[in-house]
């Protein structure tokens, strides 16, 4: 008679499918209301060398907003880094924070973008596509307010991983007041229909991949909907569109989960002024980063 043995085998085994139910659970705990990752979004746009009102920062204010944030251990990160957290588990760094620009104005490269680097740091800039490398709104002739930069000269500080130009729609930066489109920013027009609607968004976003190529590495994923025009509708055209994350100007708190890919859509983002001292900037940060999650807007 043999005496019966246990061997290596089923401990290794029993380990093995212990490593794997916890994996499983935290997965689980995360995408099911758990813990998650709190990321707070910054809206900026236009920068100049003296202070100014509204959306514009003046440089000495933007350094020192950047160096509160860096001093008080915040990181920036990259669309790429926040969709492979909720993708793929990827880790992000501690205290993360999602510095964008919109419209693409020079500014972002001439007077931000050195800034940023200075302190490690990097920022999302949502680029009105017809506007690129232009002197003037092409559909008026008029010149522009403020400069915008081409993507060959972005291309340095795209290299350095400084700077990461996304979508602002290529042509849907309008109001229907401007007598153009007759369409507010990405909102459909009166009485469109549905097949018409998807297609000039389809359209619109198929223009802006086609303005960059060829001048750009990287992936355009990401979008900002111009003035914070936005429905679920629309959203669901520009998932289609193969734009993976969508922010807003919405003033609201954003939970990322790992696995729930819809998580990445409509952010809310917290819209930096000139008045805003470095501190106050901080101070907002932290209340975001620990506030509950806001219900989704229907």
């Amino acid at each position: 008679m043999h005496k019966r043995t246990i061997g290596w085998k089923a401990p290794v085994m029993a380990l093995l499918v212990l490593i794997l139910s916890l994996q499983i659970l935290e997965l689980y705990h995360q995408t099911h209301g758990g813990a998650g990752q709190m990321l707070p979004v910054l809206m900026y746009h236009h920068f100049e060398e003296t202070s100014k009102e509204g959306t514009v920062v003046s440089s000495a204010r933007f350094q020192e907003q950047v160096a509160a944030m860096y001093e008080a251990g915040y990181h920036a990160v990259t669309i790429p880094q926040v969709i492979d957290y909720v993708e793929k588990g990827t880790p992000l760094p501690e205290n993360p924070v999602l510095i964008t620009m919109d419209d693409g104005y020079t500014s972002n490269l001439t007077i931000a973008a050195p800034v940023l680097e200075k302190y490690g740091m990097c920022a999302t800039v949502f680029v009105i596509g017809i506007n690129e490398g232009e002197d003037a709104y092409v559909h008026s002739g008029e010149p522009f307010w403020q400069e915008r930069f081409a993507y060959e000269e972005a291309i340095p500080w795209v290299e350095k991983g400084i700077i990461d130009p996304q979508s602002h729609t290529y042509d849907m930066h309008q109001l229907e007041s401007y007598g153009y489109s007759g369409r507010d920013g990405t909102l459909r027009k009166d009485g469109e229909s549905h097949a018409d609607y998807r297609r000039a968004l389809l359209e619109d976003a198929e223009a802006c991949r086609q303005r960059r190529q060829g001048k750009l590495a990287g992936d355009l994923n990401a979008l900002a909907y111009p003035f914070g025009y936005y429905s679920l509708e629309a959203d669901e055209i520009m998932k289609e569109a193969g734009y993976i994350l969508t922010v807003t100007i919405d003033n609201r708190p954003n939970r990322l989960r790992i696995g729930d890919m819809d998580c990445l859509r409509l952010l809310g983002r917290i819209n930096v002024t000139d008045r805003m001292s470095g501190q106050d900037v901080v101070d907002r940060l932290a209340q975001y980063s620990s506030l509950r999650m806001t219900p989704r807007p229907e």
